[in-house]
């Protein structure tokens, strides 16, 4: 009988060890538990998302972007797709058409209404709070908006310089202007040229008087056409109709064709101004002034130290109008996007106060947030930021607005390389806008 006892007590005793054992997993709070088993479980999920694809080209400087991202805590949720700047355009078209573009694109700001219109991008109208877009400058504003709803948000807003070389100007025996009042016009700016541009014993040139657009004309890209139309505007030209319906009277007009003539004859008649390709070719004293923007100064800064006394910056030219072109590059959300609400949260850190900040204050650009130009020294000091502010101020124009406007920016700045490399003005206005007129009537 007691043998029988003690094994039953053993068998309980078993059974109990059994049961506390399996109830006692863990010496935490359940609540704990809970809390990390649900952490673990959205760290996977995480592993598990796929990264936000950013299409972009290298000249907007996706590594000062990862700052913005850094401070923001987003840096690993994010990868950067680059293309080449002269082959980017064409290149997320055909991305869009195949089904293949990224979560995010970069897009310049004449061609939001293109994108928008063909209802690539998703409208930002349920994501960005009205008092924060209120923070833009009133052209990022308009800018940002095509048929009331907004479709990007700005990197930057930007204007344009004309930049000098100090010892080659004191060498000329040239004073340049300081004030907007003091403008060049076409005469001064062809007089300096002529001045400054150089040749060697054997005739050859070896620095030419003037750059007078972004690139050299061999170039195809946004930054062409934004230098290059602003040499139409200056002659009193625009390029298409308030109503966006023609190019008679205003591309296709005798304005337009003094600043094409003038153009032409810079490269041509006069041999000013650079046909063939030339890297770093300002910094690298192979020509004496240059149009482009603020954002070369952090360049030179980095890549050329023994030449950051040597530049100078003077307001931009005139002839009949005194013009700034305005309006940059945005990040915008694409309609095939998986992930938007992610997507979103990239483009608002890249595009805050906070991102901004970094990346202008990274890359020299102008901000297009008023309360960073009002809390940010150094968009307000110095000479080229005076220059800058008072151009935007004064001057600013906005490219047209218009969804064909990638016909219309590729026919004009097909034009103005033509002229450089030596086609007739007559023909070659003609040509560009038999292709703008085609594009605007095929608008419904």
């Amino acid at each position: 009988m007691l043998k029988k006892y003690v094994s039953l007590l053993l068998v309980m005793l078993l059974i109990t060890i059994s049961m506390i054992g399996c109830g006692e997993k863990s010496d935490k709070p359940a609540s704990t538990e809970n809390a990390e088993n649900t952490q673990n479980g959205d760290s996977k999920e995480v592993a598990k998302q796929e990264k936000i694809i950013i299409d972009i080209f290298p000249d907007l400087w996706p590594d000062k972007m990862m700052k913005s991202l850094e401070a923001a805590g987003l840096a690993d949720m994010v990868e950067f797709r680059e293309t080449p700047q002269n082959q980017y355009e064409s290149k997320i078209r055909m991305m869009i058409a195949g089904g293949e573009i990224g979560d995010l694109i970069c897009i310049d700001a004449p061609n939001i209404a293109y994108y928008a219109n063909m209802g690539s991008l998703e409208s930002l109208d349920s994501y960005w709070d009205q008092a924060d877009f209120d923070d833009l400058v009133p052209s990022a504003q308009t800018a940002m908006q095509y048929n009331g709803s907004k479709w990007a948000a700005p990197l930057n807003e930007s204007s344009v310089v004309l930049y000098y070389n100090k010892e080659m100007f004191e060498e000329a025996g040239l004073t340049p202007a300081k004030t907007l009042d003091e403008s060049w016009t076409f005469d001064q700016i062809l007089d300096a040229a002529k001045k400054l541009t150089k040749k060697d014993d054997s005739g050859n040139i070896i620095r030419y008087g003037i750059l007078p657009t972004m690139f050299t004309p061999n170039n195809r890209n946004e930054g062409m056409t934004y230098t290059q139309m602003m040499w139409s505007w200056w002659a009193g030209a625009d390029i298409i109709s308030p109503d966006g319906k023609t190019v008679e009277g205003y591309f296709n007009s005798d304005a337009n064709k003094e600043a094409l003539q003038f153009f032409y004859d810079l490269h041509n008649t006069y041999k000013v101004a650079p046909t063939e390709d030339m890297q770093s070719a300002f910094a690298g004293e192979k020509v004496a002034m240059w149009i482009n923007g603020p954002w070369m100064t952090s360049v030179w800064e980095e890549n050329f130290p023994e030449f950051v006394d040597k530049w100078g910056a003077m307001p931009l030219p005139h002839n009949k109008a005194k013009v700034t072109n305005s309006g940059s590059w945005n990040i915008a959300i694409t309609k095939q996007c998986k992930n938007k609400e992610l997507a979103y949260k990239v483009l608002e850190a890249l595009t805050n106060e906070q991102g901004a900040k970094i990346y202008c204050k990274e890359t020299r650009n102008i901000p297009a947030r008023k309360s960073i130009l009002e809390s940010e020294p150094m968009f307000s000091e110095g000479h080229l930021w005076e220059i800058l502010n008072a151009q935007i101020v004064n001057w600013s124009k906005a490219r047209p607005v218009t969804p064909v406007y990638p016909q219309i920016s590729e026919a004009l700045m097909d034009c103005y390389n033509a002229l450089a490399f030596g086609q007739d003005v007559d023909s070659a206005m003609k040509e560009a806008s038999a292709k703008m007129e085609k594009a605007l009537k095929s608008v419904k």
